[in-house]
C-alpha cells in the first residue's frame, strides 16, 4: 500500500470482559456471566466466532462477548451477582446496596435478559453474598454490616434479618429450612427460618479459626461443607447440629465445588484443582492449571465442565473427567507491554503483559491461551521476518526465552520453548532479531545498561525438550550463548532496534541518548557506530527506516527527532504531542510515522512537510506496544488500560464517504435550484426542511416573501407536517440572532402561530425551549426598531425646522 495513510479507525479489540467478583452459569451451560466493574457481561462459550458490533462511521468492531447486561455509564459498580437454579433470573447487587432482577429468556441469543424489578435491601454496607435456595423463591443476602437477610421473592418482601458476629463471606440454604453462614473471622451460625420458629439462632460452630471461604450443600443429605483459609475443610449436620468431622486439606483453599460423582473439588493459593473424598479428605487427583492463585471454582452439571477463576481474572473452563484446559479466557488485561504477530497468515498474537505468562491470542475469534515459562512480567514479545512461527520475549527474571508457534488446529496453536537466554544482571527491557536468516542473531537490552548479542546459528538443530512443569522453565532449557556484552548507556536501556541490512543496532536509554552499534555479523561481535544527542529526556523508542539512511526516535520530551545516520546529525524534530511519546514506526516507505503517547493518543505525521494528518484518542492511558502488519493495511496498540485495539487504514474508505457527500450536495443543490427557478416554492421549503438545511430554507422563504401575493408563504406552511414544522421553529431560533436575517424568522414565526393550534405548538417537543430563545432576541430586535424610529421622528422634525426657516 502507497498511499498515504490519513484516517485510522478501531476495526477489532480485547475489552475487558472480567474485572473480579462472581461468575455464573446459564441454563445450557454454554454461556458465563461474569462481572465487570458495572455490568454484566455475557460470554458465549460455544460460538467461537468474533461478534461485530457497529461503532464506528467507517467500520465494524468486533468484540469478544455476546452482549452486555446493565449501562456502562452508569457510576454504580457491582459487587455480586446470582443466578436462581432453574437460570431464569439474574440477581446483580451494587455497591449502593440495590439489587437488581434480570429476566433471562430461554433463547438468550434472540432476546436479551430484560430488568423485572429493583429494591433497596436497607443493608448499611455493600452486599458480598448471594444465594438462592434450591426452589428459588428464597434469596439470601450476606453483607459487610455483618447482616444475613432472608428475602421471600414471590411475596416480595424481607422475612429475616440475621445479626452476625464479623463479615458476612458464605450463605447456603440447608434441608428443612434451615441457614448456613459463614463469617470472616471463621465463626459458622446455623439458624431456623421456618416461619413461627421460636428461636431463630440456633447453633454456632467453631471449627475454623479463619476466614470461611465456602459453604456447599451435600447433594441429598443434610451435610454441610465448610472450607476455610485455614486449610481444613470442617463437615456438620444441620438438623442435629453435630460437627461430623474437621478434616486437613494442607492448602489456604479459596473456593469448592462438588461434582456429579460426589466429590469434592477444591482450588486455593496453589492454582491446583484438587479431588477429594469428602469422608475421609482423601486426594484422589490434582492438576496445576494456573501459575497464580485461583480465586473460584464452580461446577456446571448439564456440559459437565468446571468454571476456574484465577486471581489474574483469567477465566479457565475444564472437562470434568480429566481436568484438561478446553477454553481459556482472559478477563482483563492489567497492564500490556508489547505484541507480536505471528504465523504466515497473522492468524495468532503474543501478548506480553504485566504477569508471568505469555497471551496467545487467535486474531479472528480472539480465543486465548496461556502460555507459562516466564516467573515475571513479560516486557517485550518479538518475531523475526524470515520465520514468523518463532517468537522470542523478555522478562523482569532477567531472563529471554525463545519459543515456536505449532498449530494444534485450524483455529488453534501454542507456543514450545526452545532455548533460554540468561546472562543480564537485571530486568531484560527489549529484544530485536535480525532481518536477515543468512546470520540470524538476537539482541537484548537491559536495566542493567548493557546491550547482549546472541547468535542464533543453531537454532534450526534444536530439539524438542521434555519440560516439567513444576520446575522452572529457564533451567530446563537450552542455554543460548552470548557472544558480545556491551555497556550501552549510563542509565536504564529502553529500546532497541535493528536496521534492515542487519549493520547497524540503535539503542535509546533514560541518560537521553540514542546509541549506534556496528554489528560483525561474522564473528558476532558488537562495536561502538556513534552518539546521537538531542533528547532533552529519556528515550521511549527508536526505529530504522527500510528504504533509507534514516532514523526515528521519540522521548519524553514529546518530541520525535529524524536522524541521518551516516552524517549522525538530526534532520527534523516534530513536535505535536502534549505529553511523552513512548512508541514511534515508520510507515508508508518512510514517507509517513505513526506515533503513541502516554495520554493514549495516536498520530499520523507526513515526513516532508511534519504535518499531522490525524489524532486519534486510542486509549486512555499510556500506550506501550504500537506495531503493524506486514502491508501496513492495520496497527495494533496496547497499553495501561489493558485494551488491544487494531486499527484498520480507513483512508480510502472515508475519501469515497466525502465523494458521495459532495455527489449528494451537488444533486440536492442542482435540485433546490431547479425548483426555485420553476418557482416550485412550496416543494422547495419541504425539499429543504428535510434536508434538514437552514441556508436553502431561508433562500427559499425569502423568495416567497417576495411574491406578489402575500398568501404564499402562508400557504406553503401549511402544507407542512409537525415534523417539518419544528425543523422550520429550530431554524428561525438560529435566524432570530442575526439582524439580518431576523425579519425572515419573525414573519415565519409569524404565520406559525396563527397557522396552527396553539395546543398542537406547546404539545410539540421542545416548544418552550423554541419560545425560550426566541424571546431575548426578538426583544433586541424590538428595542432597535424603537430606537430606529425616535432616529426618524427627530430626524424629521429637523428638517421641517430647517425647511421653515429658510
Amino acid at each position: 500500500m502507497t498511499e498515504p495513510i490519513k484516517e485510522i479507525a478501531a476495526a477489532r479489540s480485547v475489552e475487558a470482559v472480567y474485572t473480579g467478583g462472581t461468575v455464573r452459569w446459564s441454563a445450557n451451560g454454554q454461556k458465563l456471566f461474569s462481572t465487570c466493574t458495572n455490568v454484566v457481561r455475557v460470554i458465549d462459550l460455544e460460538d467461537n466466532s468474533a461478534r461485530f458490533v457497529k461503532i464506528d462511521k467507517f467500520l465494524p468492531k468486533t468484540e469478544f462477548f455476546s452482549y452486555t447486561i446493565g449501562d456502562s455509564e452508569d457510576e454504580l459498580r457491582i459487587t455480586c451477582t446470582a443466578v436462581d437454579k432453574n437460570r431464569n433470573r439474574l440477581l446483580v447487587a451494587y455497591n449502593n446496596q440495590v439489587i437488581r432482577e434480570y429476566t433471562i429468556p430461554l433463547d438468550p441469543s434472540t432476546t436479551k435478559p430484560e430488568l423485572a424489578r429493583t429494591w433497596k435491601t436497607m443493608h448499611t454496607a455493600p452486599i458480598l453474598v448471594l444465594e438462592f435456595n434450591e426452589e428459588g423463591n428464597l434469596l439470601a443476602t450476606g453483607s459487610a454490616d455483618h447482616v444475613v437477610k432472608v428475602w421471600n421473592l414471590v411475596e416480595q418482601q424481607c422475612t429475616h434479618t440475621l445479626k452476625g458476629p464479623s463479615v458476612v463471606s458464605a450463605v447456603v440454604f440447608g434441608k428443612n429450612e434451615k441457614l448456613v453462614v459463614g463469617y470472616l473471622e471463621g465463626q459458622l451460625h446455623l439458624y431456623n427460618i421456618m416461619k413461627g420458629a421460636p428461636k431463630k439462632h440456633v447453633n454456632t460452630w467453631n471449627s475454623h479459626n479463619s476466614h470461611i471461604t465456602a459453604l456447599l450443600q451435600v447433594p441429598d443429605s443434610r451435610v454441610v461443607i465448610a472450607l476455610s483459609r485455614d486449610q481444613t475443610m470442617s463437615i456438620h449436620e444441620t438438623e442435629t447440629q453435630e460437627t461430623l468431622r474437621v478434616l486437613p486439606l494442607y492448602e489456604s483453599i479459596e473456593s469448592g465445588a462438588i461434582g456429579h460423582n460426589g466429590n469434592l473439588f477444591t482450588v486455593g493459593e496453589e492454582g491446583v484443582v484438587k479431588e477429594w473424598i469428602i469422608e475421609t479428605a482423601k486426594l484422589i487427583r490434582k492438576k496445576r492449571i494456573s501459575s497464580a492463585q485461583i480465586d473460584d471454582i464452580s461446577y456446571d452439571v448439564v456440559s459437565n465442565r468446571f468454571l476456574a477463576v484465577s486471581a489474574e481474572q483469567n477465566l479457565i473452563i475444564l472437562d470434568f473427567e480429566n481436568l484438561k484446559i478446553t477454553r481459556q479466557i482472559v478477563g482483563f488485561h492489567d497492564e500490556i507491554y508489547s505484541c507480536c504477530l505471528l504465523d504466515k497468515n497473522e492468524g495468532f498474537m503474543a501478548v506480553g503483559s504485566n504477569t508471568s505468562e505469555i497471551r496467545l491470542y487467535n486474531t479472528k475469534t480472539l480465543d486465548c491461551q496461556l502460555i507459562r515459562g516466564h516467573t515475571e512480567s513479560v516486557l517485550s514479545v518479538v518475531s523475526p521476518s524470515w520465520d514468523t512461527t518463532l517468537l522470542a520475549s523478555c522478562s523482569k527474571d532477567n531472563s529471554i526465552i525463545i519459543w515456536r508457534l505449532v498449530t494444534t488446529s485450524e483455529d488453534s496453536a501454542t507456543l514450545i520453548p526452545l532455548l533460554a537466554a540468561t546472562g543480564h544482571a537485571n530486568t531484560v527491557t527489549a529484544l530485536a532479531i535480525s532481518n536477515s536468516a543468512k546470520a540470524p542473531f538476537l539482541a537484548s537490552v537491559s536495566s542493567d545498561c548493557t546491550i547482549k548479542l546472541w547468535g542464533l546459528g543453531d537454532l534450526g538443530k534444536m530439539k524438542d525438550v521434555k519440560i516439567d512443569a513444576e520446575r522452572d522453565l529457564v533451567e530446563q532449557l537450552p542455554k543460548l550463548t552470548c557472544s558480545s556484552t556491551m555497556v550501552a548507556h549510563g542509565k536504564d536501556v529502553n529500546c532497541i532496534d535493528i536496521s534492515e541490512s542487519d549493520a547497524l543496532i540503535a539503542t535509546g536509554g533514560m541518560d537521553k541518548l540514542v546509541k549506534l552499534w556496528q554489528i560483525d555479523t561474522h564473528k558476532m561481535q558488537l562495536g561502538i557506530g556513534g552518539t546521537l544527542s538531542g533528547h532533552r529526556r529519556g528515550v521511549g523508542d527508536v526505529k530504522f527506516a527500510k528504504h533509507s539512511h534514516k532514523l526515528a526516535s521519540c522521548s519524553g520530551d514529546m518530541t520525535i527527532r529524524i536522524w541521518n545516520i551516516a552524517e549522525k546529525s538530526c534532520l527534523q524534530t516534530i513536535s505535536g504531542h502534549s505529553c511523552a511519546v513512548f512508541r514511534v514506526i515508520f510507515a508508508r516507505n518512510d514517507t509517513q510515522l505513526v506515533s503513541a503517547d502516554s495520554a493514549g493518543i495516536i498520530k499520523i505525521w507526513t515526513i516532508k512537510t511534519a504535518d499531522c494528518e490525524s489524532t486519534i484518542e486510542g486509549h486512555t492511558d499510556k500506550i506501550w506496544s504500537l506495531s503493524k502488519n506486514r502491508d501496513e493495511s492495520e496497527f495494533v496498540t496496547a497499553g495501561t488500560d489493558g485494551r488491544i485495539v487494531v486499527w484498520k487504514d480507513v483512508t480510502e474508505e472515508k475519501q469515497k464517504i466525502e465523494d458521495e457527500k459532495r455527489r449528494e450536495a451537488i444533486e440536492q443543490d442542482q435540485t433546490l435550484t431547479n425548483l426555485l427557478s420553476q418557482k416550485r416554492y412550496s416543494d422547495a421549503l419541504i425539499f429543504a426542511l428535510t434536508l434538514a438545511k437552514p441556508f436553502c430554507a431561508f433562500k427559499v422563504i425569502n423568495a416567497l416573501m417576495s411574491e406578489d401575493s402575500p398568501e404564499e408563504l402562508s400557504s406553503s406552511i401549511r402544507r407542512l407536517d409537525m415534523r417539518q414544522i419544528e425543523v422550520l421553529l429550530q431554524f428561525c431560533v438560529k435566524w432570530n440572532t442575526n439582524s439580518r436575517s431576523s425579519p425572515v424568522a419573525q414573519r415565519v414565526f409569524y404565520e406559525i402561530i396563527h397557522i396552527i393550534e396553539p395546543d398542537r405548538l406547546v404539545s410539540m417537543p421542545g416548544a418552550y425551549g423554541y419560545i425560550e430563545s426566541l424571546l431575548p432576541y426578538t426583544q433586541r430586535h424590538m428595542d432597535r426598531l424603537d430606537r430606529a424610529k425616535q432616529d426618524v421622528s427627530l430626524f424629521d422634525f429637523v428638517w421641517r425646522q430647517m425647511r421653515s426657516a429658510v
